[in-house]
């Protein structure tokens, strides 16, 4: 999974990178189900607004089948990261059951269409 991670108005700090990658190593742990030939690349871009404290964070995981977002803001970075991945997280889940549900259907139809012959 190729991953960027862009800052405007703000330093890059370990710990801010800590937190960031800790999370992106979680979505890329449920991306490993989906991950066959194909490529995803995840945008995650914080932005701090430079007249007061408050902190933009987006999020984009581009997929061969989807593309999800989520964005949030906080007076805190850290919880608005939270927030974003967190959301990245549940629309992976909501993608993941959809894609079982669609396998499975189609296992169904495909044993429905076997014939079994006796003699």
């Amino acid at each position: 999974m190729r991953v960027e991670v862009s800052y405007k108005n703000i330093k890059s700090s370990k710990m801010l990178e800590e937190i960031v990658y800790r999370n992106i190593e979680k979505i890329e742990r449920k991306v490993e189900k989906f991950k066959k030939d194909s490529s995803i690349h995840l945008s995650v871009h914080i932005e701090k607004n430079p007249h007061r404290e408050q902190f933009f964070c987006w999020a984009t995981l581009y997929m061969p089948m989807k593309v999800l977002t989520s964005r949030a803001d906080s007076f805190e970075i850290n919880s608005a990261l939270a927030k974003i991945f967190s959301a990245l997280s549940k629309q992976l889940d909501k993608v993941k059951y959809k894609v079982e549900k669609h396998l499975l259907k189609k296992q169904r139809v495909s044993a429905k269409d076997t014939i079994v012959i006796d003699e």
